[in-house]
């Protein structure tokens, strides 16, 4: 090869190195620019202030509206029901009859009774004159008025249960149940009616845990949410069981209402809210339920706005129960922190947010 053509050989590579070396240089700058115009925009979200739980400290529970007192009407023998002149939810006042049994043989009782005292009155009387002339002894004569007293103390006990061969209501109530027809035989004692005292008024009854019954005391205010009512009613703690129930372990707890005339049917629902009067400040907080990104159990974790860099941090939270549209959040969170409510699932870590209101979001998109 002559030199000529060696020197051009070099010549080219050289230039060729110059090239490539110039076009890694403008590729470097055209990607520097293009990181530039690409730079990531702040996303908009919706946010929610991190607040105290007002209601923390409160006992809830379920359970059902009833009259304070609610009898179970019976009789006092067995026999065949004749006929009853009330029926369920028919009011009544003290002393109405409200059901029968057939007398047939309760009166043929009182007849025998009868009997056996007019027979017993006939023995004294006769023997009574044959002591004093020696016909008779002392001690007959007081066998006779033993037996005398005993007829007369077994028709006392038959008129007190044929008495009983009727219900009457023991007080201005309403029937609330009626538990056999007419024509069927029952035992005595057997519950035939259902009676609400009107007088007594109206409780909610719940059933609370033992860990919840020793925070409350007889007098503690409540609130009581019903069915249909759009105000919630208040009440007091007016009894709570001495002993938990051997079957569910719950203690019965006893609300009266403070307005004695609502006019409730006994059986609704009803959600309550027992304030207790000696619970000490709780730091509890409450956020929206959107906010959660993920939970597992009691845990979870919510993505918390950095107020000077307005990007987001993922916060591990611990759960505490549902109110409503919110959670509260035992710990993780201080009042007054700024919470991802909505637009949290399109965000990573690190990224800056805008916060927008919810509207705007919705019209916007939450990840365009």
């Amino acid at each position: 090869m002559r030199p000529t053509s060696k020197l051009a050989s070099k010549l080219a590579g050289a230039a060729l190195a110059v090239l490539g070396v110039l076009a890694v240089g403008a590729c470097d700058q055209s990607a520097a620019q293009s990181g530039e115009a690409q730079a990531p925009k702040a996303r908009p979200v919706a946010a929610a202030e991190v607040r105290l739980a007002a209601d923390a400290a409160d006992v809830r529970g379920s359970g059902l509206v009833a009259y304070k007192r609610e009898v179970a009407l019976s009789f006092k023998i067995g026999g065949m029901i004749e006929g009853f002149t009330v029926d369920i939810g028919d009011k009544v006042t003290a002393g109405q009859q409200l059901a029968h049994l057939d007398q047939s043989e309760i009166d043929a009782q009182w007849r025998e009774a009868e009997a056996n005292v007019d027979k017993a009155k006939r023995d004294v009387d006769r023997i009574a004159p044959l002591v004093g002339s020696g016909f008779a002894s002392k001690a007959r004569l007081d066998d006779a008025r033993t037996a005398l007293q005993l007829a007369i103390a077994n028709r006392d006990a038959v008129a007190f249960n044929r008495s009983l061969a009727e219900i009457k209501a023991p007080a201005d109530g309403i029937v609330l149940a009626r538990e056999v027809e007419t024509g069927q035989i029952v035992p005595a004692g057997a519950a035939i009616l259902l009676l609400g005292d009107a007088g007594s008024g109206r409780v909610v009854k719940v059933g609370l845990a033992d860990r919840e019954v020793v925070k409350i005391a007889l007098g503690d205010p409540a609130t009581v949410r019903l069915p249909g009512i759009a105000d919630p009613a208040t009440a007091h703690v007016s009894r709570i069981a001495p002993k938990g129930d051997p079957r569910t372990g719950a203690f019965l707890v006893e609300l009266a209402f403070d307005d004695t005339s609502l006019q409730l049917p006994s059986g609704l629902i009803a959600d309550a809210a027992i304030r207790p009067r000696g619970a000490a400040d709780v730091k509890t907080v409450v956020i929206p339920a959107a906010a959660i990104l993920e939970a597992f159990g009691s845990e979870g974790s919510v993505f918390v706005i950095d107020p000077k860099s307005q990007t987001v941090v993922r916060r591990h939270v611990t759960f505490g129960p549902l109110t409503g549209t919110d959670v509260q959040i035992r710990d993780g969170l201080t009042p007054g922190e700024q919470v991802v409510s909505v637009g949290a699932g399109y965000l990573r870590e690190g990224d800056k947010v805008e916060v927008t209101d919810l509207v705007a979001l919705r019209a916007g998109g939450s990840a365009q």
